[in-house]
């Protein structure tokens, strides 16, 4: 029987897991607020909607039939901002969710970001620990993740998967930092970031949907080095000057400093493919 499966924004991630999806024979429909994507998108999927989550009238009238849905959105044209996808475009998606007429049993898997933990001076953090309300914008992502959450509906599956820094086909971040070799980067060295590979971030959306996992999951990998270790190890591989870090963080440098912990997804069933982007995983 094949099973429907949306995706609302089809960027790096979404295209990534809307492809794996397919892959395993589910009949994808796929989202974009870009008119110049869609043409692209339907040679790939089997139904192709052109979504806005900022429109008020938002109409998810094709999710009546799906059993499972991905959220990946972020700001991507320039004149817009965080506020409008993660303050007005999140309220009004959570709302059309809220109200729609199928009572078809539905499992959302939104995509958040482990920067909503923010500066725990490198300490380990789980998924129970207080977000950074510090930040303007972890202040939205966080709230955007209990609108969410907030869904109250007995046929509706919330989980959440906060993601690191991805790297991934066309995302060489070892590739990046070579090339920054010798170079003063204005960013805090000592920062401890978290790392997330494309392919386990697919995996593992197709983990958290067919196991019905609900509720928040970091999906990092078992990288935890400051920008400092991770560039000097790499640099002193190829023989290369290191990466001049700065030794804090500027007024305007929203970063997360925090080992973060990837333990509740592994006990769930989950086994990474790409422990870190230093092993690439074979596909």
């Amino acid at each position: 029987m094949v099973h429907g499966y949306g995706v609302i924004g089809c960027g790096y991630v979404g295209t990534a897991v809307a492809m794996r999806m397919k892959r395993a024979g589910h009949a994808v429909t796929a989202t974009t607020r870009s008119p110049e994507n869609v043409h692209e998108l339907r040679r790939l999927m089997d139904d192709v909607q052109q979504l806005d989550i900022t429109d008020p009238n938002l109409d998810l009238s094709f999710l009546a039939d799906l059993e499972g849905l991905l959220i990946s959105v972020a700001p991507t044209r320039q004149n817009q901002s965080y506020g409008d996808v993660f303050a007005q475009g999140m309220r009004n998606l959570a709302g059309a969710l809220r109200r729609r007429t199928s009572t078809q049993p539905l499992h959302i898997t939104y995509i958040s970001s482990v920067s909503v933990y923010g500066d725990q001076q490198g300490r380990e953090v789980t998924e129970q620990a207080s977000v950074d309300n510090s930040s303007a914008v972890n202040g939205m992502l966080a709230a955007a993740e209990e609108l969410m959450l907030d869904i109250d509906r007995p046929d509706t599956a919330i989980c959440v998967l906060r993601l690191g820094g991805i790297y991934g086909p066309g995302r060489d971040m070892v590739a990046m930092i070579r090339e920054a070799a010798g170079q003063q980067v204005p960013k805090n060295g000592n920062a401890i970031n978290a790392w997330s590979g494309l392919v386990d971030i697919a995996r593992g959306v197709q983990f958290v949907s067919e196991r019905k996992l609900t509720g928040i999951y970091n999906l990092v990998d078992d990288m935890q080095l400051s920008r400092r270790e991770l560039s000097t190890l790499i640099c002193d591989e190829e023989g290369l000057p290191p990466v001049l870090w700065s030794h804090g963080s500027s007024a305007n440098e929203r970063s997360i400093n925090a080992r973060v912990s990837n333990q509740k997804l592994k006990d769930a069933g989950f086994e990474l493919m790409s422990p870190s982007m230093l092993i690439p995983a074979v596909v």
